[in-house]
This record gives structure tokens, C-alpha cells and sequence, in this order.
């Protein structure tokens, strides 16, 4: 699956940051997701096969949010 794939890349690029937290797929630019009881803004951004990767670093450990958005 598509999906998948680009998902697994997405892991594999962004594992400097540290162990991803959410993925799944975005519906708006800028997604908010869900974290300890606040919404964090994925800020960041990067391409990978026609995909956007929208993520976020959080505090001195390195908890890494994101989230996938197909682009056209």
C-alpha cells in the first residue's frame, strides 16, 4: 500500500529525531494533533515522494509528533 510505504520512509528519515509518538494522515496544512491533554502544532515540514511529512520536536527528550498529507 502506498500509504505504507510512505509512512515506513517517513519513520526511517525523521528516526534522527528520536521514536515517533502519532502518524496518521493530515486533513489541513499545519495539522494539530492530541498531546497530554493540549493540541500541538506540526510546524515542520518534509517532502518525501509527493508527501508531506508536518512534524514537531517536544521538550529536551525529543518526543517527535507527525503527520502525513498527500500532495498533488
Amino acid at each position: 500500500m502506498e500509504f505504507a510505504r510512505v509512512l515506513k520512509q517517513a519513520e526511517e528519515r525523521l528516526r534522527f529525531l528520536g521514536e515517533p509518538h502519532y502518524s496518521g494522515l493530515s486533513d489541513r496544512p499545519w495539522p494539530m494533533v492530541p498531546w497530554e491533554g493540549r493540541m500541538v502544532r506540526l510546524a515542520r515540514e518534509m517532502r518525501v515522494d509527493g508527501w508531506s511529512v508536518w512534524y514537531e520536536v517536544l521538550g529536551r527528550e525529543g518526543v517527535v509528533l507527525y503527520a502525513l498529507e498527500a500532495r498533488v
